[in-house]
């Protein structure tokens, strides 16, 4: 007897690719095992993922010469009103009121992009240096936060890793206004602000803290070279204590060597106030190709990863979805201190472009590595304040 398949699985047939910048859940073969998961489920299907290095960087050029595969993620300074040239949209997979963020890849009612997760911003601490410290308390106020940091740095321990010769890892301090502002949308209002850098504004308060930390050597001696990989290794050889990045360096840091007994995570504590805050961000986001040749199957690989896979808890997110929690025990500790949460918006096209004239590389570190080297943090509020005025002024008379 001949068994018939439902309409919906028959339309989930044919290859696709899926273009991908976790290279490393790549070699390691997690995503093997979810196409094999995937394919179970729809074994008219064919799911094939290639690792793109330096993601950003590479794939502009796949996108002009339309060879960008099947599903891919949202480059993000892509302005939306070019999604519906490369996308097709999502609302029929009705996941929008299951899922964070899922207006953020909006254009025009459509849809076209979800996450493929979601990061709370905090404080990665090292449990077994906390306790030789004898810190029993952990950091709920930032005067908490500076004498742990002088406590340990007296041990010969370097309290906290900026990465400042990586630069990218200093866009923590971009992300910390949104939480010292209470404001996920804070950029918005940035954008009409003729002086954002001024004492006492959030963007001051959040460069402040990052130049106190450099100043009073809090930080790691070596700024000028890239040692990112390395400043993990130091962290579990117990001479690093503090990471200030999203929970996804979490699984990083276990994979490297690290026990997850000795990582601890908390919100990074901005200010005084006691009142924690918990930034939540998204991560690339997934969007199917207009020329796909196989879009159901496109759009279901997407749905499968959101909904059904642990992608998730492998690389280190909280779950896109909004029903499934996450098996991290570090973010069960996160959440035990009940922050407030500050879900990020996404940056306008009007915001960035501001930001580039006025040579402030948002979210890429290297503006605020010069902030930090300046022995002059005043006058450099003053001049980044400047350089705003200008670049918005710039900005009117073009438009």
């Amino acid at each position: 007897m001949f068994s018939v398949l439902p309409d919906a699985v028959l339309a989930i047939s044919g290859d696709i690719t899926f273009y991908v910048n976790r290279v490393d859940l790549v070699s390691n073969g997690s995503y093997a095992r979810w196409v094999k998961e995937f394919q179970a489920l729809h074994p008219q299907a064919k799911v094939r993922v290639e690792g793109i290095a330096d993601y950003e960087a590479n794939m502009p050029k796949r996108f002009d010469a339309r060879n960008y595969g099947d599903v891919m993620l949202v480059p993000r300074d892509m302005p939306k009103q070019t999604f519906p040239k490369y996308f097709v949209p999502l609302n029929d997979l009705n996941l929008a009121n299951q899922i964070y963020f899922a207006a953020n890849w909006e254009y025009e009612g459509k849809q076209y992009a979800y996450t493929q997760g979601v990061i709370a911003e905090g404080l990665v601490y090292n449990k077994k240096i906390f306790a030789d410290a004898s810190i029993t308390k952990l950091p709920a106020t930032i005067t908490e936060f500076y004498a742990a940091a002088e406590k340990i740095k007296s041990m010969g321990i370097t309290p906290i890793a900026l990465n400042v010769g990586a630069a990218w890892p200093l866009q923590q301090w971009d992300k910390s206004v949104m939480a010292l502002s209470g404001d996920g949308n804070y950029y918005a209002s940035m954008f009409n602000d003729m002086e954002p850098f001024k004492i006492g504004k959030p963007y001051a308060k959040s460069l402040s803290i990052a130049h106190k930390i450099f100043s009073s050597g809090y930080s790691e001696n070596d700024f000028v070279n890239n040692n990112w990989e390395s400043s993990k290794q130091q962290f579990i050889k117990n001479k690093v204590a503090m990471f200030y990045l999203g929970n996804w360096v979490i699984p990083q840091l276990i994979e490297s060597g690290a026990n997850s007994r000795d990582i601890g995570f908390i919100p990074f504590p901005l200010d005084d106030s006691g009142k924690s805050k918990a930034v939540l961000n998204f991560d690339w986001a997934m969007a199917v190709s207009r020329y796909s040749k196989h879009p159901e199957t496109a759009k279901a690989w997407i749905e499968f990863v959101i909904t059904k896979s642990n992608f998730a808890d492998v690389a280190g997110f909280i779950p896109t979805q909004t029903s499934r929690i996450s098996n991290m025990p570090q973010l069960a500790e996160y959440m035990s201190y009940e922050p407030e949460m500050i879900q990020a918006a996404a940056e306008s096209n009007d915001f960035i472009r501001l930001a580039n004239i006025a040579g402030m590389d948002f979210m890429s570190g290297n503006y605020i590595r010069n902030i930090l080297l300046s022995p002059d943090f005043n006058g450099s509020m003053e001049y980044w304040n400047k350089r705003w005025r200008r670049a918005k002024s710039h900005l009117n008379n073009s438009h």
